[in-house]
């Protein structure tokens, strides 16, 4: 009987604790998430350096510092954005996937589909509004927020940087070779 009261208080207050949270604006999960404030997640998440004078800086130059500076870290979903855009499942999904899995030519709606099948995000079409409190929740994954973090803490290489040494930068090949013909003659490999 004593078991019975104490689950029984135990139930109420949960009940009142949700009441209470609701109506204090912890419910919140489910409002859409502006391109700005996931863009200043990332920055936060990755540890880019804001400009010394970030805080005199407005609204839309403050995201068009964040969105360039992500963007040479390989987060381009936001160039060309807007600031006010909410952030929909394909983005979400592009950005997880690219640091799980790397670049790739799957569609969204495959990487989508693959993040749920992790339980990572929840299934739905690529254009759909992504709510504030599955996206926070997503990057509070220990392996997604590493591998985020992981993935695009460093500038991408640009056409005049050699992404590894030795390949040509303009290409991303690797120089070509002497023709047979001024190396001499071939073995014989039997």
């Amino acid at each position: 009987m004593k078991t019975l009261k104490i689950w029984t208080a135990m139930v109420l207050l949960m009940g009142f604790l949700v009441l209470a949270g609701s109506s204090l604006g912890w419910a919140a999960q489910d409002e859409s998430m502006t391109n700005a404030q996931l863009a200043d997640i990332l920055v936060n998440i990755l540890g880019i350096e804001m400009p010394a004078n970030a805080d005199t800086l407005s609204d839309a130059e403050l995201f068009e510092f964040q969105a360039n500076a992500l963007a040479d870290r390989g987060l381009t979903l936001f160039v060309d954005a807007s600031a006010d855009g909410s952030v929909t499942r394909g983005a979400i999904a592009d950005v997880l996937y690219g640091a799980l899995v790397g670049p790739s030519t799957v569609t969204t709606e495959e990487k989508i589909d693959y993040l749920a099948g992790l339980d990572y995000i929840s299934a739905g079409v690529a254009d759909e509004v992504m709510g504030s409190g599955e996206i926070i929740l997503a990057l509070n994954v220990p392996v997604l927020s590493a591998a985020v973090a992981e993935a695009y803490s460093t500038p991408v290489a640009t056409a005049t940087e050699p992404v590894v040494a030795g390949l040509d930068a303009a290409m991303m090949m690797p120089p070509a070779a002497a023709s047979p013909a001024s190396e001499g003659p071939a073995s014989d490999i039997l």
